[in-house]
């Protein structure tokens, strides 16, 4: 900023108003008269000029006091040191807020968890059942060694189906994909549906099991000898193969190709029966219940995680906020001290200056005393001997309370007590958050 308080010359100034002539001249006419109480002409052209000249650095020291104060209140954390406080309660208050609602959905995941074991251990006690479910094949698996068997199986049968067949190579295809589609579907589902139930303690379902896998035996049988009648009653020419091929059951086949192909589409139905069959854990139920108390086990550690993760941001960002705002705090006190420091350097200035002007204003009233009374036979008027006053206005004390640096001090206190205890409450809730192989020892001690 500009410097207000500008120095006068007091010989330029004498020179320009010509004090001493005036003063001279004034003399020889006796004026001002003895007793004059007032300022005469020249002595109050003296005066104005002063006061004009203090007016104006009076006005251009109020506008810098006013930037000095309006830096004060732009340090707002120094301003607010009562909100700094609450703040710190606020974010204890809020994280210990979280760590209940985080608590609480571990121990619902906990809870599922113990359920679930209660499901798997009355589940393999009701069964006789002392062994790990066995892992599931994926599905992808399962179903590309069906989709091979099936597309195996079309490509060796559309050889022999395509002769004779009115739509030619296109017709033996797709009666080929008939024929293996139904072979390999009816072993997927005997193998997921018939071969597990085998496995059951109770005597009925089991004897009802291996009817069922005794009946697909003998539709797979069936099935691929009247395929293989079927391709050679095709191969024959024989008109309404379908047909033929009924009658032809229970004889012997044409080739050595169709016996090939019967024990092909065998070996294909058992590949697709036994990929069926480790679709999942060969005990009925046993799977579907295993996989259920395994997604249990990793929703509670996905939330476990997510837990410890969210409150570890929550209590790192609280750390850095509490940080910044302590440097801050520190910045702002250093830095509203140097505005203090410079504000009430900036005061004593104008307060000397308007010192300093009163001395010249009188040091120039006295040049014109003196060249007055050497010229004048009267005596000079008693209020020759007194000073001149300037008028001024002192400038404003800065605004608010003084802050000391106690103050600060508690606040930083305030928010290091905040740290603390949230790292604290960070801990507990570390601690208290049971981790999978702790709660799955503690559930089987129990």
């Amino acid at each position: 900023m500009d410097d207000p308080f500008i120095q006068i010359d007091r010989a330029e100034v004498s020179a320009a108003l010509k004090l001493k002539e005036r003063g001279a001249e004034q003399g020889t006419l006796e004026l001002p008269p003895s007793s004059s109480e007032t300022l005469d002409v020249v002595e109050t052209e003296v005066a104005a000029f002063i006061q004009e000249h203090f007016g104006r650095a009076q006005i251009d020291a109020a506008n810098s006091v006013r930037t000095y104060d309006s830096r004060l209140n732009g340090l707002s954390l120094i301003a607010n040191l009562g909100s700094i406080r609450t703040q710190a309660k606020l974010a204890v208050g809020d994280f210990k807020a979280e760590v209940l609602v985080r608590r609480g959905r571990l121990t619902n995941s906990r809870d599922a968890i113990s359920g679930s074991y209660g499901e798997l251990r009355d589940f393999k006690n009701e069964n006789g059942l002392k062994r790990p479910a066995h892992e599931a094949a994926a599905p992808i698996s399962t179903y590309g060694t069906m989709a091979v068997c099936w597309l195996i199986e079309t490509i060796a049968n559309s050889m022999l189906l395509r002769l004779n067949d009115s739509m030619g190579y296109l017709g033996g295809v797709l009666a080929a994909a008939i024929v293996g589609a139904i072979n390999v579907f009816v072993a997927g589902v005997a193998g997921r549906l018939l071969w597990p139930r085998k496995n059951l303690r109770n005597p009925t379902a089991r004897t009802l099991a291996w009817a069922g896998i005794t009946l697909w035996i003998i539709f797979t049988l069936v099935w691929n000898l009247m395929a293989a009648h079927y391709r050679d009653a095709k191969s024959l020419g024989i008109p309404h193969p379908e047909t033929a091929a009924l009658g032809m059951l229970g004889s012997g086949l044409d080739s050595l190709y169709s016996y090939g192909l019967v024990v092909a589409g065998i070996v294909f139905a058992i590949t697709a029966a036994m990929a069926g069959y480790k679709m999942d854990d060969p005990y009925p139920g046993y799977g579907a219940t295993a996989t259920r108390h395994a997604k249990r086990c990793d929703d509670y550690v996905a939330e476990f995680e997510d837990a410890k993760h969210e409150l570890t941001d929550i209590r790192d960002d609280a750390i850095e906020e509490a940080t910044d705002v302590r440097e801050e705090l520190a910045r702002q006190h250093a830095e509203r001290q140097q505005i203090l420091t410079a504000r009430e350097a900036f005061r004593r200035r104008y307060d000397e200056y308007g010192t300093q002007l009163e001395a010249v204003a009188n040091a120039l009233l006295q040049e014109y005393r003196n060249a007055n009374r050497a010229a004048r036979s009267t005596p000079a008027p008693d209020r020759f001997e007194t000073s001149w006053r300037l008028s001024r206005t002192a400038l404003p004390l800065p605004a608010g309370d003084d802050i000391p640096r106690s103050a600060i001090d508690a606040a930083e206190g305030k928010l290091e007590a905040a740290v603390d205890e949230i790292s604290t409450a960070f801990d507990g809730a570390i601690a208290s958050f049971e981790p999978l192989d702790e709660l799955k020892k503690r559930i089987a001690d129990d």
